[in-house]
């Protein structure tokens, strides 16, 4: 009986810990007309992504989120104890691109050619 209620423990305590990421771009994705986009108005800032580092770690695969034109739009990440939260931040009117993927692979030499892509549109204060 000891050993059950052990074992049982010891997987709820591993699985507390697990790597997960929270895709907050997703929930700031809005439909205005005939575009589909996240909507931030200059010197906004948004949570984009969180990255959990629990246990068992990512194996080589990382969650990032770029952004295209960091010029209109910057991705900055900032690392904590446990997690690494990036913000997304309208620094000038205009419209770019974010990609989501594999920090390892991801490419953002061709926005066009992105499957996991979606697009800001930055407007006045």
């Amino acid at each position: 009986m000891n050993f059950k209620i052990i074992a049982f423990a010891f997987i709820v305590v591993l699985l507390q810990g697990c790597a997960s990421a929270r895709t907050s771009y997703e929930s700031l994705i809005e439909t205005r007309g005939d575009d589909s986009a996240i909507y931030l108005a200059v010197g906004e800032t948004k949570e984009v992504l969180s990255i959990s580092n629990g246990f068992p770690g990512w194996w080589g695969v990382y969650p990032a989120i770029v952004s295209f034109s960091p010029e209109t739009a910057s991705v900055n990440c900032e690392a904590s104890k446990w997690s690494e939260v990036c913000y997304l931040t309208a620094n000038e009117v205009g419209e770019t691109w974010l990609t989501y993927g594999n920090q390892y692979t991801i490419d953002i030499s061709a926005p066009e050619s992105q499957a996991n892509k979606t697009k800001v549109i930055i407007s006045p204060k």
